[in-house]
Order: C-alpha cells, then sequence, then structure tokens
C-alpha cells in the first residue's frame, strides 16, 4: 500500500510538473508573438528596444506603431503578475492598443480605453503604462498610468500622473507636452532598470538611471543586468535625426 502511495504521488508530481511547464511554455508563445522583434523605420526618428525578461514569462510590454502624418505612437508598459496570466492581459492590452490607433492617436484616449477594457479582465492586478506621440516636428504629447516617466537629455520629465490601468473605471489620463530637439533621445524603460539590485540589496536607483539615460538602448539594459538584474527590463530610446541642412551647417 506504501508503494502504491509513493508511486501514485509520484505520478501525479510528475503530471503537476508537465503541466507548469506546458503553461509557462505557452504563455512564452503569446508573449513572443506579442513583443515585436524588430522596430518599423520611421523617417526623422532612430528607435532602438531592448527586451531582457527575469524569466522565461515576463509583464513588460511594449509596441511601436505609425501615426498620422509621419509620427511615431510608442507604449510601454509593465503587468502586474507572471506566467500565463500576465500573458494574457498583455495580449488583451496589445490587441486593444493596435486596434485604437486606427481611430485615434490621442495618449490619453488610448489610456482610457484600455483602463476600461482592464477593469472586468485584471483578476485584481494591475498595469502601468505610458504611451507617448511623437509629431514629426519634435512635438512630444505624453500620457502616463503610473508608469516611470521618460527621461530627456538626462533629466526625468514631469508629467501628470494617472492611476494605473485597470484599478479606477473613472480614471483620466491627462496629456503633458513636450519637445525632442534634432540630436536629443528620449528614454522609456520599466522599473527593472531602476529596481536592478547590486549583490548588497542596494538598488540601481533614480539617480544612476538619470545618468544612464542618455545611452543607447543596449548599453542601458546592460548595466542594469550588469548590476543585478531583479525584474524584466524593457528599454525603448527615440532620438530625433538632425536634417541633413543641419549636419551639413
Amino acid at each position: 500500500a506504501v508503494l502504491l502511495f509513493l508511486v501514485l504521488r509520484t505520478v501525479r508530481i510528475a503530471r503537476e510538473r508537465a503541466g507548469a511547464a506546458a503553461e509557462i511554455e505557452a504563455a512564452r508563445v503569446v508573449q513572443q508573438i506579442l513583443i515585436p522583434d524588430e522596430i518599423p523605420t520611421f523617417p526623422g526618428f532612430d528607435l532602438r528596444s531592448v527586451y531582457k525578461p527575469a524569466g522565461q514569462v515576463g509583464g513588460d510590454f511594449f509596441q511601436i506603431l505609425p501615426a498620422g502624418g509621419g509620427g511615431v505612437l510608442a507604449v510601454i508598459g509593465d503587468v502586474s503578475g507572471k506566467g500565463m496570466p500576465a500573458a494574457m492581459a498583455v495580449s488583451l492590452l496589445v490587441g486593444t492598443v493596435r486596434t485604437l490607433a486606427h481611430y485615434t492617436q490621442s495618449p490619453g484616449e488610448i489610456l482610457a480605453a484600455m483602463n476600461q477594457r482592464m477593469m472586468t479582465r485584471s483578476s485584481g492586478g494591475f498595469t502601468t503604462c505610458l504611451v507617448l506621440r511623437a509629431d514629426p516636428d519634435g512635438t512630444l504629447t505624453i500620457a502616463n498610468a503610473g508608469h516611470i516617466a521618460p527621461y530627456l537629455a538626462g533629466k526625468e520629465l514631469p508629467l501628470e500622473n494617472g492611476l494605473p490601468l485597470g484599478l479606477a473605471a473613472e480614471s483620466t489620463y491627462a496629456e503633458s507636452t513636450f519637445h525632442l530637439a534634432p540630436g536629443q533621445q528620449l528614454t522609456l524603460l520599466t522599473d527593472g532598470v531602476v529596481e536592478a539590485r547590486g549583490k548588497t540589496g542596494a538598488l540601481y536607483g533614480f539617480e544612476r538611471t538619470a545618468a544612464l539615460s542618455i545611452q543607447p538602448a543596449e548599453a542601458i539594459a546592460h548595466a542594469a543586468q550588469a548590476f543585478g538584474q531583479d525584474d524584466d527590463i524593457t528599454v525603448l530610446t527615440l532620438a530625433r535625426i538632425p536634417s541633413l541642412k543641419a549636419r551639413l551647417a
């Protein structure tokens, strides 16, 4: 009887492990489909991205889409939780963004619609998210739902901050406007950079992140990883390319 019990227990544990592994693999496949491997080319802008999940399945996501008139629509966010629930939340949010981009390029409207979609499907979780529109003349229009603010010229932009998505149905998201000059770089990232943790337990922190933000995306992600990756790391950089006339001047 004891032998039979041990055999059945071993079989049950093996099935549970196989089921968990299958779920993780399914979530990883879903996420690979949703996280873009390549960024489209936009005249006048140089965009770079780095995505480094802490495990097999992360909660970070981003999207780069064309905006009207030759502009860029960028979305970056972080879903609470891991595994299949996080992957499914990311798929819902990415699908919502892609649909909304056909009807509006207002960052505030996009966040409000994403929030409504998450209200009935977040299962107690929440999502921080930032939506940015960059116009060809360098105008930046940004709305934020509890996410880390972008960095411009090594300084954190002073944004109006709304609640993370999925917490309050009545949330609204104010838009802030800035200007990206030719040659300047705007850096968007998730908290995996700020919250990278060294061997002594110290966090990388906002001061180091601000100083690092003028570097290329790959260098930023590598520095956070080398310090001690503790969460998913996503970095997007958007630089405005000087015109040929300005470069020859």
